[in-house]
């Protein structure tokens, strides 16, 4: 059988003097309370008043019940009226002529307040059979209580809080309302300049004193108010269409909304993932090698907790028509973790600052395709992300080569709706990947492609109709992986690890080794 306390915090209601004591206890301190704290206290007033009722229920004082008798300056309990106590102040004798004799006694409360009640009454009467039973409230401590049945108690305090007019919510952070500082029609102007010209995203804190500073408002930023300053400005940006939230999680960050590309919002067509098959890949050695010098652009939505370190990246087609990187796991550690669409900035060997958003739904970092304009770059370029101690930025790199003789190199276009691929002699401006390097020749046919149904076919397919396009450029009858995966991409984006797993799993292709694979029959044919 479940204990008092179990049965009584399991089946926990949130009553109105609850909420009295809350509204009392957030008038009273004038600052941010969290969930927990006010839980915490919900659950010690409880507690205490428990303790309380007990304390008077083992007192001199006696539990009233109408079938017992009592005397003048005796002390009474009433059960019916939240057990407040009052002392009996005269007896006399009952004057309805419809039922037996019985007495009625007066009784004197602690407010003064004078009432009569029933004794010596021995017909059935509910009060007749009550008893003072422990409700469980105080049968542990409020520490205790809370570690047991906390959760459940914030939550079911949280939903009663946000029907209540009276309570402001943010963050699991509570104000009362008469509490939040009012933000004019001037002070958001001020606000939306002030990241105008920064074009970045600023905290509550900053734009606080720009506020104080710039439009001379008096505010609260060193003292006891300081944190409902922050809380009352970041509810006033809330409720303002032009500001969106671009900081981290657990952190609140402002921009502008009317400065957010489109891109950020909605994930561009290049940049959709292929649906390929979700069950785990086992992948030679060799392949899995390769898969951690190319920081495999893959949508695994797991989060592994590395150390920010250098990233070497290769750029492939669709990051590079889109103007955006992947989010990778090496990537991932150069910033705070993000569950919204973030602003952070990268800074080139010139000091260039780049804003980039970083997408972290699809796994991308848009805003690159200017700085990959001006540098020259294609795909197949290697890049390089690192660390910087400037929080939500980091640096980006690219080694130049000299732009002499022109290099043959693949060129990818697009001929009777078909992926095809060929070479051709073109500048290069930068080093690169030998096996990932093709160059785009015809764009307007490829954005065709794109936005047709191309790339949605099985990844296996798709392979099919390149293969055969790489072998005809002549090197033999073997393709590596690596540019099998960078012409993939040409199609649909796709993960390295996704491309592997259909070249080794796939009825078509042979591994070979060195990262090569031939297509079936040209293996078959090795055999004979």
């Amino acid at each position: 059988m479940p204990s008092a306390s179990e049965t009584y915090w399991n089946n926990f209601q949130v009553g109105d003097q609850d909420i009295e004591r809350v509204y009392a206890y957030l008038l009273e301190k004038g600052e941010i309370v969290r969930t927990a704290d006010l839980a915490r206290f919900v659950i010690s007033a409880r507690s205490h008043q428990e303790q309380e009722r007990r304390a008077r229920l083992n007192s001199a004082a006696q539990l009233y019940q109408p079938k017992n008798s009592y005397e003048v300056g005796q002390r009474l309990v009433f059960s019916a009226l939240n057990d407040i106590e009052g002392i009996v102040s005269g007896v006399r004798v009952s004057k309805n002529p419809r039922l037996a004799e019985f007495q009625v006694i007066a009784i004197k409360f602690p407010n003064g307040m004078m009432r009569e009640f029933a004794a010596s009454y021995d017909l059935p009467h509910p009060l007749n059979e009550i008893k003072p039973v422990a409700t469980g409230a105080a049968d542990e401590s409020p520490d205790e209580i809370y570690a047991r049945y906390g959760v459940a108690i914030e939550r079911a305090l949280a939903n009663r809080l946000r029907a209540d007019k009276e309570f402001v919510e943010q963050d699991g952070r509570w104000l009362l309302r008469d509490a939040i500082l009012p933000v004019d029609e001037f002070g958001l102007n001020i606000i939306e300049a002030a990241i105008e010209q920064l074009n970045n995203s600023m905290t509550a804190l900053e734009l606080a004193r720009v506020l104080k500073n710039d439009a001379g408002m008096d505010l609260d930023l060193d003292g006891p108010k300081r944190d409902n300053t922050l809380f009352s400005l970041d509810y006033a940006l809330r409720r303002d269409e032009r500001f969106i939230d671009a900081g981290p999680r657990d952190e609140t960050r402002w921009y502008l909304n009317r400065l957010v590309p489109p891109e950020v919002l909605t994930t561009p067509r290049v940049l959709q993932f292929a649906r390929t098959s979700s069950a785990a890949q086992t992948l030679p050695p060799e392949l899995e090698i390769i898969l951690n010098e190319i920081q495999d652009d893959n949508n695994d939505e797991s989060e592994l907790e590395t150390a920010p370190a250098p990233v070497n990246l290769v750029l492939t087609y669709p990051h590079r028509r889109a103007g955006s990187l992947p989010y990778s796991v090496g990537v991932r550690a150069l910033f705070p973790s993000a569950d919204k669409p973030m602003l952070v900035t990268l800074v080139d060997e010139s000091n260039v600052r780049i804003p980039v958003w970083i997408v972290s739904d699809d796994n991308y970092v848009y805003g690159l395709k200017s700085w990959f304009d001006k540098n020259k770059l294609n795909p197949g370029a290697l890049l390089e992300l690192a660390p910087r101690d400037e929080p939500f930025t980091a640096a980006i790199r690219f080694q130049p080569r000299r732009e002499g003789k022109s290099l043959w190199v693949r060129t990818a276009k697009v001929e009777n709706q078909r992926l095809t691929f060929g070479t051709a002699p073109r500048p290069v401006a930068f080093k690169y990947d030998e096996e990932m390097l093709i160059l785009p020749e015809d764009q307007n046919g490829l954005d065709k492609l794109a936005s047709s149904n191309f790339g949605d076919r099985p990844l296996e397919l798709i392979l099919m109709d390149i293969f055969p396009e790489l072998v005809k450029l002549g090197g033999g009858a073997s393709i590596h992986a690596k540019t099998l995966y960078s012409a993939a991409n040409f199609a649909r984006r796709v993960g390295a690890r996704a491309v592997f797993g259909a070249l080794v799993n796939g009825d078509a292709f042979a591994f070979t080794s060195g990262g090569y694979f031939v297509l079936q029959q040209q293996a078959a044919a090795r055999a004979a």
